[in-house]
Parts: C-alpha cells; structure tokens; sequence
C-alpha cells in the first residue's frame, strides 16, 4: 500500500470523487481520500491522502485556501454559478468602477455566510444538493468564515476576475451571489481555480492526466510531515514517546524543543527526540504561557497518533 498526499491539479468537468476514484483504479487501492471538494466546474490544487495518511486529512481540510474566480455581472441563477438555471436578469450599464471597489472592500474579515443549497452540506440527514435536486428549499443556519484578502485582477464588464484569501468553509460561488447582490445587478461564479490548499500551491499540483501509473504516483507522494509542515512543531524527550504513544497527555518535562509560535488550542505537530513524526495535538496553552504551567499540568492533549505504536517504540529502544 502507498502512503503519502498527492497533490493533484484537478481538471474541469470531473468531481473531486471522479479524481479519487481515477487514482483508485491507477494505483489499485481503496484507501483514498480528497482534503476539500471541489465542484466540477473549478480546477486547481485538490490534495489527496493515500493508505496511513488519511488520518491527516481533517487537518488539511481545516487550512486556508487560495482562489482565482470569475464572476458574471448581471444574471442570479439557482446554483449560484454559470451552470444553473437564471432566475434572473439585470442591466449592468449603471453599475461603475467605484461602487464595484466600494462593495468587495465591504467583505474583508470575519463575517456570516449562508451557505447554498447545492452544498453538501447536512439537512436533517440529507445533504443540501439532495434537496435541491427536487426544488426544495430549507433554512439553513449562516456560518462563520474569514476573508484576509479580496483583490481585483480585471474588470472587463460584465466580468470581474478576482483573488481571494479565505478560511475553510467558504463558499465561493455564494460569495459571487453576495457580491452581485451588493452591487445592484447581481452575479454568477463562471471560473474557478484554486490556488493554494493550505502549504500546497498550483506549481505543487500535478495535473491528472500524468499520474497514467502507480509508480508515477508513488514518485509524486509527500509524506505526513511534509504536508503538515504549516504546523508549528514540538519535540519529545525519549522517555515520553511512550506515553505519549498509549495516549498519556504532554506535560511540559516532556518537551525537549520546540519550533514555531502558537495559541491555544490550535494544533501542533508532536515529534519524537529525531523528529519523525508520533501525532497532532493540540495545545493548552499558547508557546508564550509555556514555562508558568504546574508540574502535571498538560502543556498538550494528543488527537490524532500518526505513527505505528509498535515501530516508534522500536525506533528509539523501546519494547511493548
């Protein structure tokens, strides 16, 4: 079994299941997953977990994201993007420059989002687009994200290409709607790229077509640590691999180093004294507030063990 993430440059016109299940068939392994849907219509950076690493994926979900987009000015369908049904149309000649820069600086920063009803998204058991398939319409709860940058590339009305920074959870295509419903005359998403999934960039990406075999694959395979290298890292004394391997919390005489800054109860990765990679854990405490804590209490709470208990322990002298 191969295991690492594989970062794939998506096509268009294939889901992000299309993609897993193309380098399921390639490397004649079932145990793959994708870090983040992407809709059939976007391209871009769509990270894949392959055997042991799926056990990662929910740390790659939760980083930031990086999008290209186009949006259409000027029509409102019920998808959201191009691909939808209009529901309406609206002259774009009144709309100038100033109120279009004057509406995307409204959207920096933490703000709600309702997300849409082709989202995959949970309703009582049944996924959003589910619905939607068969016209029904629910309530659905707004969420919070994050947008740290929003910026014009061109405006060629009735299109504007833009470039934003945002968190996990963001919709894009809603944020196309959002946006035209600010504006006046509405808007529909009509491309989309992304970017960058939290380390990972468009240069990273392979795109699907070259990845024809299972060794080519293995070739372009990063390991765990690699692909969460975003994370800051603390190391372990020897003598605390084990009990931190049989899921004993980290108080702070375990630690023999640390890189990297981080608040409370965000993530770190957890090394033994070499670096090879045990577990993700998260922190009690800030890296500041280390060094003020009670003999037994816990600098860090394991989540996640990354690594085969019976091999680390064997790595660094120890039996069962």
């Amino acid at each position: 079994m191969l295991h690492g993430v594989l970062v794939v440059n998506k096509p268009p016109a294939m889901t992000s299941h299309d993609v897993v299940d193309r380098i399921r068939r390639v490397t004649k392994m079932r145990r793959i997953g994708h870090t983040g849907t992407l809709d059939p219509m976007a391209t871009g950076v769509l990270p894949l977990c392959l055997g042991k690493a799926t056990r990662i994926a929910e740390f790659l979900q939760a980083e930031d994201k990086v999008y290209e987009v186009e949006m259409l000015l000027g029509i409102t369908t019920d998808s959201q993007d191009t691909t939808g049904q209009v529901v309406e149309t609206r002259t774009t000649n009144d709309l100038e420059e100033a109120k279009i820069k004057e509406v995307f600086g409204q959207f920096f920063g933490p703000q709600e989002q309702i997300p849409p009803m082709v989202s995959a998204r949970h309703h009582q058991g049944r996924r959003l687009y589910e619905l939607a398939r068969q016209g029904i319409e629910v309530p659905r709860e707004p969420k919070k994200i994050n947008i740290w940058n929003l910026e014009i590339l061109l405006m060629e009305m009735p299109r504007i290409r833009f470039r934003v920074h945002c968190s996990k959870g963001t919709y894009v295509r809603t944020l196309c709607h959002d946006l035209g419903q600010k504006m006046g005359p509405g808007a529909a998403m009509s491309e989309l790229m992304r970017l960058k999934c939290g380390r990972f960039l468009i240069q990273d990406a392979v795109p699907l077509d070259q990845l024809g075999s299972r060794e080519i694959v293995e070739n372009y395979l990063r390991d765990m640590d690699e692909a969460l290298s975003q994370y800051p890292q603390v190391f372990l004394k020897e003598e605390a691999v084990r009990p931190v391997l049989q899921g004993a919390q980290i108080v702070e005489r375990c630690i023999e180093k640390r890189q990297g800054e981080f608040q409370a109860e965000e993530w770190v990765r957890v090394s033994d004294p070499n670096g090879k990679l045990l577990a993700m854990a998260e922190a009690r405490v800030g890296s500041k507030g280390l060094g003020n804590l009670e003999v037994k209490e816990p600098a860090f709470h394991p989540v996640k063990l990354l690594a085969d208990c019976q091999a680390s322990l064997s790595t660094v002298g120890y039996k069962l």
